[in-house]
């Protein structure tokens, strides 16, 4: 949870950020692993308009043990599709908010060698 409090004399702006994830990595029938991370940001100013954006990313490997040479990988990004996130920033000279576009949802297959 952070808090950016700026004073420009006449103008004062307050920005609130809480942003909690948590990732998860399991190894399962000892071939396949399973990993994923969720993170939930909520953006809000003082004046109470809030932002809310969810990124949430897993993949699934498979890897017949230790000593294989191959591993395959099923990744998806952004599976919930969010378009865009806010950052604020503050200094002595100014206060700017910016929105940038993320890319849209993928999934992707890996051959993975390993010499």
């Amino acid at each position: 949870y952070t808090i950016q409090d700026n004073d420009q004399g006449s103008t004062r702006t307050k920005f609130f950020t809480n942003a909690p994830s948590i990732e998860v990595d399991a190894l399962f029938l000892k071939s396949f692993t399973f990993r994923t991370e969720f993170t939930y940001n909520d953006f809000s100013q003082e004046n109470g308009n809030s932002t809310i954006y969810k990124f949430w990313d897993a993949s699934l490997s498979y890897r017949k043990d230790k000593d294989a040479k191959f591993e395959y990988v099923l990744k998806a990004t952004n599976l919930l599709n969010t378009k865009s996130q806010i950052n604020s920033s503050a200094s002595d000279f100014s206060v700017s908010t910016s929105e940038y576009f993320i890319q849209p949802r993928y999934v992707t297959f890996r051959i993975i060698y390993s010499l």
